[in-house]
C-alpha cells in the first residue's frame, strides 16, 4: 500500500509530512515500525517522537509512576511536563527506576519541560529554572526546553514590554541551549506574529518545536502553513479537547467516522493530527486509555480527513491572542460559581431556611497554570453588640467571634488554611502555595494568586451610591409636542433637575469619633462618604468595624495579619467579585476600598460576577440566618458552624471546644507552628506563656507599619479592647 495523496494540501510539501508519508509507506509495505518510533528531525539535528506523553495535573509519586511505566512498556519514549505542573521530580523518580527496567538509555528517552511565565525576561531566573528542571527530572540535559507562554505573568499580552521579555528570555535559552544544557528550544502558544518578532533575531538558534492547542475544532492552518515553512515543528496539545470541555470527543461527526473506522473518537483525534505531520501528547491515567492512544495503526482516507478538517473552530483552551482580556472575562463567573458550588456540596447544617437568607464569602487560590480552586469559604449576617463582649466569662475570653459577617469568617477560615499549608511544608511535603528557600524561609511561589468573593457588595462604605432605578410616579414630567409628516405624535421628558434621587443605604454607623457625621437627611444626603464606620447591632452598638473598613486594611497591609506575618510575606488580594443579584458600583468599591484614603493606594481588580447567590436577600426571604457555616481547604476539622460567635451545641452554661477560626485557636495553632519553625533551626522562638496582644505586638514590622497607616489614613480606628485581647492559653 502506498499513500499518494496527501490528507491537507497546504503539507503537501513539507519535510514534516514527507518524512511521515515515507515511514507510513514502509509500515504498510511490512516493516515491523510501531507508532511510537516515528520521529521528526527537528531543526537542531535531533530526532522527536511524534507522540508522547502529556503530564498536566498528573500529580502523586505513585500515580506517576505507574502513567509512566505503562506508557514505556507499550512504546512510548517521549515524555511531556513543565514548571508549573510540578511533578518534574515525580518524573524524575520514575525515570531512574524505570529505565533499567526495561532496558533503556537516557537517550533513548526523549524529555520535554518548559519555562514558567513568572520567569521570562530574567536570565538568572530562566538559569535557575532549567537548573531545577534537570536536577528534579534527573538529567544532565533537556532534550526540548519551551517557552510555556508568549507573555510573563500579570503582563497583558499585547504589552510592548512582552515583546522585550520575549527576546531576553530567546537570547539566555540560546546560552543554555550553546552550553549543552538543552539540546533543543522552542515555544508554546505562540501565534505567527509571536514567530515572526522572534525570528527577526533569533540569536543563531531557531525555534524547533511550536507546542499549540490543535484539533478538528481548532486547526490552527494559517499558523501551521507559517510553521512548516519556518521549518518549526507542530505538536499540539488539547488534541482531544480539555477535562472541562468534552465537545470535541461527543462531536457527532468525529464519532461517524470514528465507527467507519471501528476506532474511538479519541484515537480519530490523534490521528487526524498525526497523518499532517503533526505531533501529539495525549494525557492519560488509566492503563487502557494509554494502550489506546499509541494504537493507531490505521489510515483516515482523504475523505474522511476532508470532512474532518471542515468542522466548525472553536477554541477551547487560553487563546494567547486575548489572554488579558480572557481571563479577566471569565475570572468573576468562574469565582462566583466555584464558591457557589462549593457551598452548595456543603451539608445542610446551618444554611438558610427558606424564609430566612446570608451572604456567602470565600477566598479562592490561582495557580501558575491558571486553575482556580476554593480555599476558604463562609456564610453569615451578625455580630455581637460590645456588652455582650464585656459579659464575657473569662475562660470565653478570644474564643467567641464578635464579628460574624461572611467576609470576615471566610478571610478567618483563610488564616487557617495557611497555617495549614505552613504546616505541610515544615512537615517535609509539598505544598501549593509555598516553599523552604536556600535560607530556610517560607516563601509564596512567584505566580499564584488569591481572589475574594462574596455574594453582596461589603457594608459600609463600599455599599453607598444613587439607585439607579427612580420612582417614575413621583417625578415631575412634562408633555412636548412634535409635528412630524402632518402626523402629531406625544414624547414624555423626564424634567433630570427636578427628579428627587435616592442612595442605597447601609446599616453601618460612622465611628462617633469621625468629625462628619450622616446628615440622615431624606434621599441622596441621608449619608456621607469617607467616615469609618461600625456595624449595626439590634439595640447594642457593636464594636466592629464595617467590611468595606476592614477590606481596605486587607488591600493595604495584607489579609495575613499580625500573627502570620511572622512567618510569611504579606498576601494582597488580587481581585474582588460581588454577586449578582445586589446593589453593585464599581466606583463606590473602589472609593470604599482605596480612594477615601488616598488614590496611590493599590486598587485590586473588582468585578460583578453574571451568577447570583440563591440563598441571598430576596423575595420571601426576610429573616437573617442566625447561623454562619466557615469551611476551609485543611487536612484535618474543614467546617464549623458558629451561633452567637460560639461552635454550634456550645452555650454559655455549657462548655465545649472553641471554634478553630477564634482568636485563642489561631493563636494556639501559630505558637505550634513558631515551635515547629524552631525545630528547623531559624530566628523564631516565643516563651512559653504570652497573651495575645503580646504575641501580636511581637510582630514588629507588621504593627510598625499598621501604626503608620492608622496615622496617615485610619485616624480614627479604635484599638481593640484590651480584655479581648489579655487572654493566654
Amino acid at each position: 500500500m502506498f499513500i499518494e495523496e496527501a490528507p491537507n494540501e497546504r503539507l503537501a510539501h513539507t519535510s514534516t509530512y514527507n518524512m511521515y508519508l515515507l515511514c507510513m509507506n514502509n509500515f504498510f509495505d511490512g516493516f515491523n515500525m510501531s507508532i511510537a518510533s516515528e520521529c521528526i528531525q527537528l531543526s537542531s539535528g535531533y530526532s522527536m517522537p511524534l507522540i508522547g506523553i502529556g503530564t498536566y495535573k498528573i500529580h502523586g509519586k505513585e500515580t506517576i509512576y505507574q502513567v509512566i511505566d505503562e506508557s514505556l512498556k507499550v512504546g512510548f519514549r517521549s515524555i511531556d511536563t513543565a514548571a508549573v505542573y510540578r511533578n518534574e521530580e515525580e518524573i524524575g523518580d520514575a525515570l531512574k527506576e524505570l529505565l533499567p527496567k526495561y532496558n533503556l538509555r537516557r537517550e533513548d528517552i526523549f524529555v520535554t519541560t518548559k519555562l514558567a511565565p513568572s520567569e521570562n525576561g530574567d536570565p538568572e531566573g530562566i538559569q535557575r529554572s532549567v537548573l531545577k528542571s534537570l536536577k528534579s527530572l534527573g538529567l544532565s540535559y533537556i532534550d526540548l526546553y519551551l517557552i510555556h507562554w508568549p507573555g510573563a505573568a500579570r503582563i497583558p499580552e499585547n504589552s510592548q514590554q512582552n515583546k522585550d521579555l520575549r527576546a531576553c528570555t530567546w537570547e539566555k535559552l540560546v546560552e543554555l541551549h550553546n552550553q549543552g544544557l538543552i539540546r533543543s528550544i522552542g515555544v508554546s502558544n505562540y501565534t505567527v506574529d509571536h514567530l515572526k518578532q522572534l525570528l527577526n533575531n533569533y540569536y543563531g538558534v531557531k525555534p524547533a518545536v511550536n507546542q499549540v492547542e490543535c484539533h478538528p475544532h481548532y486547526r490552527q492552518e494559517e499558523l501551521i502553513k507559517f510553521c512548516n515553512a519556518e521549518g518549526i515543528h507542530i505538536q499540539a496539545y488539547s488534541s482531544l479537547g480539555t477535562s472541562t470541555n468534552t465537545n470535541l470527543l461527543k462531536d457527532p461527526v468525529v464519532n461517524i467516522i470514528a465507527s467507519e473506522i471501528n476506532v474511538s473518537p479519541a484515537r480519530l483525534l490523534l490521528k487526524w493530527a498525526l497523518q499532517q505531520g503533526i505531533g501529539v501528547i495525549p494525557k492519560a491515567v488509566k492503563k487502557e486509555h494509554i494502550r489506546d492512544n499509541i494504537n493507531l495503526n490505521f489510515i483516515i482516507d482523504t475523505k474522511q480527513m476532508k470532512i474532518l478538517s471542515s468542522l466548525p473552530q472553536i477554541k477551547y483552551a487560553w487563546d494567547p491572542k486575548n489572554y488579558q482580556r480572557n481571563t479577566m472575562n471569565d475570572l468573576p463567573n468562574k469565582v462566583a460559581k466555584l464558591c457557589i458550588e462549593k457551598y452548595n456540596a456543603l451539608k445542610k447544617s446551618g444554611k438558610p431556611t427558606d424564609n430566612e437568607w446570608t451572604i456567602l464569602s470565600g477566598i479562592l487560590l490561582k495557580t501558575e497554570c491558571e486553575s482556580l480552586s476554593v480555599v476558604s469559604l463562609a456564610t453569615g449576617t451578625k455580630c455581637l453588640g460590645g456588652s455582650e463582649l464585656i459579659k464575657t466569662a473569662p475562660h470565653e475570653r478570644g474564643s467567641r467571634l464578635s464579628d460574624s459577617h461572611a467576609e470576615i469568617l471566610a478571610r478567618r477560615a483563610f488564616l487557617r488554611y495557611l497555617y495549614d499549608q505552613i504546616d505541610i511544608v515544615l512537615s517535609g511535603f509539598k505544598s501549593n502555595i509555598l516553599f523552604l528557600n536556600k535560607e530556610n524561609k517560607l516563601e509564596m511561589y512567584p505566580s499564584i494568586s488569591f481572589h475574594f468573593f462574596s455574594s453582596q457588595s461589603p457594608c459600609g462604605d463600599c455599599s453607598i451610591f444613587p439607585k439607579d432605578d427612580i420612582d417614575e410616579e413621583e417625578c415631575p414630567t412634562k408633555i412636548r409636542k412634535t409635528m412630524h409628516n402632518d402626523k402629531e405624535t406625544m414624547t414624555l421628558e423626564l424634567s433630570v433637575s427636578e427628579i428627587n434621587t435616592d442612595i442605597h443605604r447601609t446599616g453601618a454607623k460612622c465611628l462617633k469619633t469621625e468629625q462628619h457625621q450622616d446628615p440622615k437627611l431624606p434621599g441622596a444626603n441621608y449619608h456621607i462618604t469617607g467616615p469609618l464606620r461600625t456595624k449595626p447591632g439590634r439595640g447594642d452598638p457593636t464594636l466592629s468595624l464595617s467590611c468595606s473598613d476592614k477590606m481596605a486594611k486587607w488591600n493595604i497591609i495584607g489579609v495575613q495579619g499580625s500573627l502570620l506575618s511572622l512567618l510569611i510575606s504579606t498576601i494582597k488580594l488580587e481581585s474582588i467579585t460581588i454577586g449578582k443579584g445586589c446593589p453593585f458600583s464599581l466606583e463606590a468599591m473602589e472609593r470604599g476600598l482605596c480612594k477615601r484614603f488616598s488614590n496611590k493606594l493599590h486598587v485590586p481588580k473588582i468585578f460583578q460576577a453574571d451568577i447570583a447567590f440563591a440563598q441571598r436577600k430576596e423575595g420571601k426571604r426576610i429573616n437573617p440566618c442566625p447561623s454562619s457555616i466557615i469551611w476551609c481547604a485543611v487536612r484535618k476539622s474543614d467546617l464549623e458552624i458558629a451561633v452567637q460567635g460560639r461552635k454550634q451545641g456550645v452555650t454559655k452554661k455549657k462548655k465545649g471546644h472553641n471554634l478553630l477560626v477564634s482568636r485563642r485557636a489561631l493563636l494556639e495553632t501559630c505558637l505550634k507552628i513558631c515551635d515547629k519553625y524552631k525545630n528547623i533551626k531559624t530566628d523564631i522562638f516565643h516563651p512559653k506563656r504570652i497573651t495575645y496582644y503580646d504575641c501580636k505586638q511581637w510582630s514588629v514590622q507588621y504593627q510598625s507599619t499598621w501604626n503608620q497607616l492608622k496615622r496617615e489614613f485610619f485616624i480614627s480606628w479604635p484599638d481593640k479592647p484590651l480584655y479581648l485581647q489579655d487572654f493566654i492559653l
